[in-house]
């Protein structure tokens, strides 16, 4: 089995900054044993030995292969229409939908 993971302090302060997410020690104590107890869970659920060959079943009921819906093919179709998503917009340039600035403070 797999190495445990564990969410450190140290992870967890990383994982704040790059989401610029201000907690107090106390919120960030407590989001840290969340994470931790989830991965805990996880672990559990993983460490279920199930039968490679089990048959897929969908909220208990079985799903083989013969009645599922074949996934469509990945193909980009143009928007019908375009100009009229365009003038529901508060702010345009050149055909793009311009996002207002968000203000941004660099957390350190």
């Amino acid at each position: 089995m797999a190495e445990k993971v564990i969410i450190t302090k140290e992870m967890f302060e990383q994982f704040a900054q790059v989401g610029e997410v201000e907690l107090t020690p106390a919120e960030a104590e407590s989001m840290i044993a969340k994470m931790n107890a989830q991965i805990k869970v996880i672990d559990q659920l993983s460490a279920i030995p199930l039968d490679v060959d089990m048959p897929a079943v969908v909220h208990g009921n079985p799903y083989p292969q013969e009645i599922r819906i074949p996934l469509r093919e990945d193909v980009w179709t143009p928007f019908e229409n375009v100009d009229g998503i365009l003038a529901e917009a508060p702010r345009t340039q050149d055909g793009y939908i311009v996002a207002p600035d968000v203000p941004h403070q660099k957390l350190s």
